[in-house]
């Protein structure tokens, strides 16, 4: 055979073999795609803090904070502190320690030390329990697209959609997260601002650098010409930043096109809109809890309420909803005891399948029922007949002891 056709051959399958890899590579574990609401130019997105959700401004330049009133509805100890917030009008009362973070399905912390804040006007006028900071992304990508109003959270890579070639630094600095842009020829740090509606905010050393002339600072008839990654576009207003000793970019880039912050590789990823990015938008329907016979299902507060027990009258007394005694198990991802009972749980939530309902409750993303069920110390089974008070158990059990208990509540 041809030596020179082998050659060929042989650098076609290694081409093919890297296109291949690289594929495969790129694929990621999870890609979750959440909507968030645009309150008058905020981003505002849904959390679980201290097991209980609520609404949170992102903000890149922010602290984990909450307001008083949301610290003490999630029953948060505040201790004092003499840390000062990133941004000027927030007065911090203290700090504490929420016990549970949940953003979406895949972003969890076991407990954040949060900045509570006392009533401030814009929080109080977005309606939110507190802010957000990039701090919680660092080991996800966090992709927006503001045309569909919706935030994604993928690992370990960006959405596919999402071209390699339009990336660029960032880096976590003094004040938030400042990305690398190019202006008029010079690369420039930006510090991200969603506040912000002006495209550019220019420090005063800046501006004297770009506009080196004397009344050409005040006109700027030469609008800079600004290269995010591999996309370019006009400033359409430069205005001198007063403040900072870092120029700003505004949350302008979010109406440029979509944007991505790998905060683990130091990267960003900014693409025009209209490539791609549309297939990705998500069919956002509101979460059901899908009940299986036979499982340990998780449930959370409402669905408790609904069909397990309504503990709002404090002088009602325990009356398991439904046609079945119930078994309740509450954990949580980091309690080795838990971890090693669960199994033995879904095998006896099988065995009765047709006799008794099986729950569990993650006591790090629902609050008030760990709150209710004094289930601090964990992991805490409920065994709960059709008539009469239930039983608490404290710690993990074998699987004999477990079902001997199993045994009496279907005696009752």
């Amino acid at each position: 055979m041809n030596i020179s056709y082998l050659k060929t051959l042989s650098l076609v399958f290694i081409t093919l073999a890297g296109i291949v890899s690289s594929v495969f590579a790129q694929k990621n574990t999870f890609e979750e795609v959440m909507p968030y609401q645009s309150v008058n130019g905020y981003m505002v997105i849904r959390a679980n803090v201290g097991g209980t959700e609520g609404n949170f401004l992102l903000d890149p330049r922010g602290s984990m904070a909450l307001t008083e009133a949301a610290a003490t509805a999630r029953k948060i100890k505040v201790e004092p502190s003499t840390t000062k917030y990133p941004r000027t009008g927030y007065q911090p009362v203290g700090k504490g320690t929420a016990f549970g973070f949940f953003i979406g399905k895949n972003v969890y912390l076991p407990n954040v030390s949060v900045t509570i804040l006392k009533d401030q006007p814009l929080l109080q006028a977005l309606g939110v329990d507190g802010v957000i900071n990039f701090s919680v992304f660092t080991n996800v990508v966090l992709t927006i697209n503001s045309k569909i109003k919706t935030f994604t959270i993928s690992s370990p890579y960006r959405p596919a959609y999402i071209k390699l070639a339009n990336r660029g630094n960032v880096q976590f600095i003094a004040g938030g997260i400042a990305i690398s842009a190019d202006l008029n020829g010079k690369m420039t740090d930006l510090l991200v601002d969603f506040y912000e509606d002006c495209p550019l905010l220019l420090n005063k050393l800046l501006v004297e650098a770009m506009f080196p002339k004397p009344g050409s600072q005040k006109e700027m008839l030469a609008l800079p010409k600004v290269q995010l990654a591999n996309e370019v576009f006009l400033a359409t207003e430069v205005r001198q930043n007063q403040e900072d000793a870092v120029s700003i970019i505004g949350n302008g880039l979010l109406n440029k096109g979509v944007i991505s912050f790998d905060l683990d590789k130091n990267r960003y990823y900014f693409q025009a809109f209209g490539m791609g990015e549309e297939s990705a938008a998500p069919a956002l329907k509101k979460e059901t809890l899908e009940m299986v016979a036979g499982k340990v299902n998780a449930v959370n507060r409402d669905y408790f309420l609904d069909h397990i027990y309504d503990y709002r009258n404090s002088n009602k007394a325990w009356k398991t909803k439904g046609e079945k005694p119930v078994v309740i198990d509450f954990w949580a991802s980091w309690c080795g005891p838990c971890l090693k009972m669960m199994p033995v749980m879904e095998e006896l939530a099988l065995k009765y399948k047709d006799k008794i309902l099986f729950y569990k409750v993650n006591v790090d993303k629902e609050g008030e029922l760990r709150d209710v069920f004094q289930a601090n110390a964990i992991p805490l089974v409920i065994f709960a007949p059709l008539t009469g008070g239930p039983l608490r158990e404290l710690g993990a059990d074998t699987r004999e002891k477990i079902e001997e208990r199993l045994i009496k509540l279907l005696e009752k």
